[in-house]
This record gives structure tokens, sequence and C-alpha cells, in this order.
């Protein structure tokens, strides 16, 4: 197991009584919820970058070839970036 370390937040006191009620379902710790809520956060922020990248990629090789309209929406719905 991580060695993990201590930290503090300050939470708006409705997000801690969400925090709480989810906790309190999922029979888990208040801990838990929260890291899973970094953790997917996290991983949800590299993938958009990486998303945006291959957008930006594709569209500089798209510039070799003649302007396509089509490949661009194309490239656009497969990586969102929002």
């Amino acid at each position: 197991m991580e060695k993990s370390v201590t930290t503090s937040v300050r939470l708006p006191r409705q997000l801690k009584r969400q925090v709480d009620r989810k906790a309190a379902t999922a029979g888990c710790g208040r801990n838990r919820i929260i890291i899973a809520a970094l953790e997917r956060y996290l991983l949800e922020d590299g993938q958009a970058a990486y998303n945006s990248e291959a957008v930006r990629q594709s569209k500089i090789a798209a510039r070799l070839d003649a302007p396509d309209a089509t490949w661009d929406k194309m490239v656009e719905g497969d990586f969102p970036t929002s």
C-alpha cells in the first residue's frame, strides 16, 4: 500500500454534506470518496490534454494535404476538447 500524507482542505458545507452522504451510501469513509473524485478529475483532465494535442497534431498533418472540412469535422468528433 502506498504511504499517504495528511492534508486539509476547506469545503463548502453543502459539498461536505454531499461527500458524507455518498460515503454513508457507499459504506466507506469520506477520505475514500475524496480520493476517488480527485483521481477521476485528474484522469479526465489528462485525457482532455491528450485529446487537445491529438487534434492539434491532426490539423498540422492535415495541412500537408488539401483542405478538407469533412476530415476536420471527423477529427474534432474523435477527440472532443470539452
